[in-house]
């Protein structure tokens, strides 16, 4: 494992809506932290609502992206389509037997691989953002923005033209990488994302596994938006400092 990857960090949660609390419905995302031979990862995905197994998508594409860095990650350096190109096709076989087109869900991701190399991908709604130490902030496919309405995701995606991905050498110190479904990122303001994703990272990061779930469920359940219904899931991977992996 590359110096790098030994002081990445990275956490997560995900609460039900208020809408599907109210009809009895499960939560229809679903997120995964990977740390692996082939990686360290984080995935976000969202089911879309209106199809009948959207959470088995969901919950499918988060395995997919995790098995897909197996065989991917032992090619140096590989490239990220052959990873998406992976990624859809496990996907397809672990939604089985039901349809692709009833199955869909967006799927958001970042790994680091032994390497260092760092690639985040993101295919349908939602946010991925990168934030540096000094405050700069690059988030994925804002340039699309009003190109199109319709929403993509695997299940709907033809092409892995699709994503929208961005590769770095490595993930540096003190960088962090934000992933969130939509009933997150639509309550975000633009120019607040990086206080945002500094704010997750200081104050979740250091709390023990256990406490920083239960902290963080109980500030997704208590979102400061008004009204808000929609599940909300976040992962964030970020890099310590080499002094921070004692801590």
């Amino acid at each position: 494992m590359s110096p790098v990857s030994q002081h990445l960090e990275w956490f997560g949660a995900s609460v039900r809506g208020r809408l599907h609390q109210h009809q009895g419905c499960p939560n229809q995302d679903a997120w995964q932290g990977i740390s692996s031979t082939s990686g360290t990862a984080i995935v976000v995905s969202d089911g879309m609502g209106s199809k009948p197994n959207a959470r088995i998508g969901a919950q499918m594409a988060c395995r997919a992206v995790r098995d897909a860095l197996k065989p991917w990650a032992k090619t140096e350096n590989p490239p990220p389509v052959t990873l998406l190109r992976l990624i859809h096709l496990f996907w397809g076989l672990y939604v089985l037997p039901h349809k692709e087109e009833d199955s869909a869900a967006t799927c958001l991701f970042a790994v680091v691989v032994p390497s260092g190399a760092l690639t985040i991908a993101k295919l349908g709604d939602g946010i991925a953002a990168i934030c540096d130490v000094d405050g700069n902030l690059k988030i994925l496919g804002e340039e699309r923005q009003g190109f199109s309405n319709q929403t993509t995701g695997l299940g709907i995606a033809r092409s892995t033209q699709e994503w929208t991905v961005i590769t770095r050498p490595c993930l540096s110190p003190q960088t962090a990488v934000l992933l969130a479904t939509d009933g997150i990122a639509d309550d975000l303001v633009s120019d607040r994302i990086g206080d945002f994703i500094h704010t997750l990272v200081t104050e979740f990061g250091a709390i023990p596994p256990l406490q920083r779930r239960h902290a963080l469920h109980r500030e997704l359940r208590n979102w400061s938006t008004p009204n808000h219904l929609d599940d909300k899931t976040l992962a964030v991977l970020w890099c310590k400092q080499a002094e921070d992996q004692s801590k």
